[in-house]
C-alpha cells in the first residue's frame, strides 16, 4: 500500500510540473524568472565591460513606459551616450539570448508601428539581423524601449 502511495505521489508530482506555467514564456505573459535587482546587476556587469560610463544609465531593465522613454531620450539627445553603443547595450540586455518571441507576443512587430518586423532585431541583437546601425525608421523601436527591456529581462533564466 505504501509503495502504491509513493508511486501515485511521484506520478502526480511529475504530471503536475507540466501544468505549472513556465516563467519567461507566453503562458505567463513572459513574466521574468529572476528579480529585477539580480537582472540589473547582470546587465550592469556586462555594460561596464563593453560601454562607456556615460551609457550606464541605459543598462537597467526599465519596463515602465514613461521612465524607459525618458531614459532613452535623455541618453541619446543629450549626446551623453553615443548611439553607436546601442548594440552593445542591447547585447548585454539580451545576455546573448534571442527574445524575439516575447517581442512578437507583445506586438513589437505590429503593423501599426509602420516598420514591419524591423524592431525584432532589437530583441535578438546577436542574431543574423543584428543592429549594425540605427536609422530613422528605428525611432518607433526606441520609443518601445520598455517592451524591449521587459523581453530581455524575461529571457534571463534562473540558476535554479
Amino acid at each position: 500500500m505504501l509503495a502504491k502511495l509513493i508511486l501515485f505521489s511521484c506520478i502526480a508530482l511529475l504530471y503536475g510540473q507540466d501544468q505549472v506555467p513556465k516563467c519567461g514564456s507566453a503562458e505567463t505573459e513572459y513574466a521574468p524568472c529572476v528579480t529585477k535587482e539580480k537582472a540589473d546587476s547582470l546587465f550592469q556587469h556586462c555594460c561596464k565591460q563593453y560601454v562607456p560610463a556615460e551609457c550606464l544609465d541605459l543598462c537597467n531593465y526599465e519596463a515602465d513606459e514613461e521612465q524607459a522613454r525618458r531614459l532613452i531620450l535623455q541618453a541619446t539627445t543629450s549626446g551623453k551616450c553615443n548611439l553607436k553603443y546601442l548594440s552593445s547595450i542591447l547585447y548585454c540586455a539580451s545576455q546573448n539570448q534571442d527574445n524575439k518571441q516575447c517581442c512578437q507576443h507583445l506586438s513589437l512587430a505590429d503593423q501599426q508601428l509602420g516598420v514591419g518586423d524591423r524592431c525584432l532585431r532589437f530583441c535578438d541583437p546577436a542574431g543574423e539581423k543584428g543592429i549594425k546601425s540605427i536609422q530613422k525608421e528605428d525611432v518607433s523601436c526606441l520609443y518601445n524601449w520598455n517592451v524591449i527591456m521587459y523581453c530581455h529581462h524575461s529571457g534571463i533564466r534562473s540558476d535554479e
